[in-house]
């Protein structure tokens, strides 16, 4: 909307009998002058610091957009390639002829979405097996710590998810984001269980309701969480059948259970010792109505853009307006939202 126009005034002539000192009035004049545009015209006001054309922008075949940005190392703090929390780095993995690939961390990213406020990352899966040569249970449980960061394990899309015939796995988490504070705040498990003496006969393909595979939601919010195996539920008895058990917070809608993942080690293997899953990020603490009010740090800086509070955790994320396309995070009209 146009501003209002400002009021017109007529200022009285000065005579003898009413003094009117022009240097008195000058400096109060500005001041509200300039009050008046900083509130009408936020323009005027440094906006939050843009990345530099330069930056890599492409790691591998993943493309990495703003607030996202390549940096040197974890510990570079992101530089001016990426807002504080978003930095990754492109390493070479020696996998597939030395592919590169993003990684936050420790944590391999697969693909970002702007307009979801999500992104894709690799989970290593925990597993709980007999071992035929010492006669005895070995585990590998895995955990996972974002405190601290803008990513929240996205509770809408992930599941924790248990396969195996004598299967008892534990999620344990902090649902307010502080581990430090009392890890086992939020705690969680699943049950596989495979009935009778013939395991397979038990097993059905595409289902994930308790024979042979489990998997239960988790709540907003989550930051941290690992992975703790029953040792009362195990497999030594069964081995011969099913010699594994395993567990992981993944993405539920890319997963299909297959009957194999109970007899074999095909669950582990066919995806490389690691499973999918989403995280929510959102920028800074904030909700949009307050951060708004602070346009030197406010993120939604391109033209025909809207913020969205986060609806996991706080925070806030950009979209272009409907009918625009184009990075809302950036104030390049060449990058930032165009209309279609």
């Amino acid at each position: 909307s146009k501003p209002t126009p400002f009021p017109t005034q007529t200022t009285p002539s000065p005579t003898p009998s009413m003094p009117f000192n022009r240097l008195a009035v000058l400096p109060v004049v500005l001041l509200w002058l300039g009050a008046v545009l900083a509130t009408r015209f936020p323009l005027f006001v440094a906006a939050s610091p843009q990345p530099s054309s330069k930056c890599q922008r492409k790691c591998g075949s993943v493309d990495i957009p703003y607030p996202f940005g390549i940096v040197h190392s974890p510990d570079d703090d992101d530089g001016p390639c990426a807002m504080n929390g978003f930095g990754l780095t492109c390493n070479e993995t020696g996998i597939n002829g030395g592919r590169h690939r993003p990684f936050y961390d420790d944590v391999e990213v697969v693909g970002i979405s702007l307009q979801q406020g999500q992104a894709r990352m690799l989970n290593d899966i925990s597993y709980y097996c007999y071992n035929a040569t010492t006669r005895e249970m070995v585990r590998d449980e895995w955990w996972l710590d974002f405190a601290g960061t803008p990513y929240m394990f996205s509770d809408t899309t992930n599941k924790f998810t248990v396969i195996g015939c004598q299967t008892l796995a534990y999620i344990n988490g902090d649902d307010d984001g502080d581990y430090g504070d009392g890890g086992d705040k939020y705690m969680s498990g699943c049950v596989a269980m495979c009935r009778g003496d013939d395991v397979r006969s038990t097993l059905s393909n595409g289902s994930c309701s308790g024979i042979g595979c489990c998997q239960t939601a988790i709540p907003k919010g989550l930051q941290y969480y690992h992975v703790e195996f029953d040792s009362g539920f195990n497999t030594t008895e069964i081995h011969n059948v099913s010699r594994c058990s395993y567990a992981v917070l993944m993405d539920s809608s890319d997963f299909t259970f297959s009957t194999t993942y109970v007899t074999s080690p095909a669950f582990i293997n066919n995806n490389g010792r690691q499973a999918p899953f989403v995280v929510d990020w959102a920028i800074g603490k904030e909700t949009c109505d307050v951060a708004r009010k602070k346009p030197g740090s406010y993120a939604c800086v391109s033209n025909n853009t809207e913020c969205f509070n986060s609806l996991n955790g706080p925070g806030y994320i950009c979209n272009c307006s409907k009918g625009f396309h184009g990075n809302p995070y950036l104030q390049d009209p060449e990058h930032g939202c165009k209309g279609t």
